[in-house]
């Protein structure tokens, strides 16, 4: 296909039978091409006349397909002059990229690491509490209970072998086609179910991972501060962790190769900070893993309780090399109780997982994954997303403004675009640690900042949930936590 003033565009295939757009058909093939190096930097495209007399699509098409890859940092558009492949992606990673690391030699770990593990956990909740501002919790009223009970006694009168057995340790397959198609849908991907393998949460996958892809002494890059739930898993298995600081555009990459093995990250929203990783910062930790031959785990916690802005892409979906491993879990969008998530694994990597995660840990319970495959199938998770979103977007309103009216000598809080807590910055020079055990033992249960960094110091502030506490009883809590935090404060004061 020959294209006036610009490049020769060869191998688009547009499917107009297809369930995706034409416009994501066009924006995937694109960026695949720039990835994998048929398009390198500075390549000029063909105007988008040229385009939809060629495709023979729409003018909209190409121009939508053409912004969304401008966003994402693989185009740029110069006035007057046409459109560009953009440096970011192809001179950042290597002409050859390093072989992947091997699997560990390390097949299972006992150690007397018990005690900093327990110090380093977050205690800072009760089970209890229908309603409080830790960070993790959900709104039990958003529960889908009459659709859950239904689906679930659908199969729970079967009896076949694969309902009541121990169940293959890849997961139920009606399970892996229907998460398949959901991360695909929701997060961008393109995956096929036979790189999914169920889980009992996000943190069965990273102890698998742990276990699978690192000795003791390899060093761990962990953010700083940090998802608590990863680290503690590769701390573990006696893996040093090194802190890597956390900016504007996200965690920042190591200026010089440390020797790291494996990088665990949450570029959709930074655990617990908030930031959306940048697309220039995502192309330098796709380098440093092609150019270090490393692993990095993608964490994509609280990427579907997004309230304003557009999805980047993961970094899953950005590697050719197949250097990443992507861990999700239902836990923050549905229920914790549940105990199902997964893992998105390059293809050679999908037995060797299920290999050991049948050792460390059995699949969750199979009926709940028969109930799980047709909650999604049914498209139930998509309405369930939509409510959720709205509804919490309503309570995260409500915490802000009552925090604005109630305490606002005491910190600073600021919106969110996706996830279940706002950061509440301190303005005294009180420790969070302490402040968050004292309002905790006055039954007000968040989570300090000081808990989750490495060796950073770092200001004060805590972690609030707004998800556990409806919109109309947050002035309520707020005030609860007000009259805790003063009683403290005296307490404090008298020793």
């Amino acid at each position: 296909m020959k294209s006036a003033g610009g490049r020769l565009l060869t191998g688009l295939e547009l499917d107009r039978a297809a369930d995706r757009p034409l416009h994501q058909q066009l924006h995937e093939q694109l960026k695949g091409q720039i990835l994998g190096g048929a398009l390198p930097s500075g390549t000029r495209l063909p105007s988008t006349r040229t385009l939809v007399s060629e495709l023979g699509v729409s003018r909209i098409t190409i121009v939508t397909a053409f912004e969304q890859l401008t966003a994402e940092g693989f185009l740029r558009s110069r006035a007057g002059d046409g459109t560009y492949v953009d440096s970011l992606w192809s001179d950042r990673a290597p002409a050859r990229p390093l072989p992947r690391p091997p699997l560990s030699e390390r097949g299972a770990a006992t150690s007397a690491r018990g005690t900093s593990l327990f110090t380093d956990a977050p205690h800072s909740w009760a089970p209890s509490e229908t309603e409080s501002f830790v960070a993790s919790q959900v709104a039990a009223s958003a529960f889908p209970a009459a659709a859950w009970k239904r689906l679930l006694g659908r199969h729970a009168g079967r009896t076949d072998q694969s309902l009541i057995g121990y169940g293959d340790p890849h997961g139920l397959r009606a399970l892996r086609e229907a998460i398949s198609e959901y991360v695909n849908d929701v997060r961008g991907l393109d995956c096929t179910p036979d790189q999914v393998v169920v889980t009992s949460g996000a943190q069965q996958a990273f102890n698998v991972l742990s276990v699978l892809l690192l000795d003791a002494g390899d060093t761990v890059l962990v953010e700083d501060p940090g998802h608590i739930s990863g680290r503690l898993a590769f701390q573990s298995q006696g893996c040093p962790l090194h802190g890597v600081p956390v900016d504007d555009d996200g965690a920042v990459p190591p200026a010089v190769d440390d020797g790291a093995r494996l990088a665990c990250l949450t570029p959709a929203r930074q655990h617990p900070l908030g930031v959306a990783m940048s697309p220039v910062r995502r192309a330098e930790w796709i380098a440093w893993a092609q150019r270090n031959g490393g692993w990095i785990v993608e964490d994509d916690c609280d990427s579907e309780l997004r309230y304003r802005g557009k999805h980047l892409p993961t970094l899953f979906g950005l590697d050719p090399s197949r250097h990443v491993i992507m861990v999700g879990s239902f836990s923050k969008v549905l229920s914790p109780s549940i105990r199902l998530g997964y893992c998105i694994l390059p293809e050679d990597l999908v037995e060797p997982f299920a290999t050991a995660s049948s050792v460390i840990g059995r699949p969750p319970a199979v009926l709940f994954q028969a109930a799980m495959a047709d909650f999604l199938a049914e498209g139930q998770m998509h309405a369930h997303l939509r409510r959720s979103r709205k509804l919490y977007a309503a309570r995260q309103e409500a915490l802000l403004e009552a925090l604005g009216q109630q305490l606002p000598y005491r910190l600073h809080a600021a919106p969110v675009d996706s996830g279940l807590h706002v950061m509440g910055w301190l303005h005294g020079a009180e420790d969070d640690v302490e402040v968050a055990r004292g309002l905790a033992a006055r039954g007000v249960y968040t989570y300090p900042l000081g808990e989750y960094r490495v060796t950073r110091r770092l200001p004060s502030a805590l972690l609030i949930g707004f998800a556990g506490t409806a919109a109309e009883h947050m002035p309520q809590a707020v005030g609860r936590m007000a009259a805790a935090w003063d009683a403290w404060e005296r307490s404090s004061a008298r020793r």
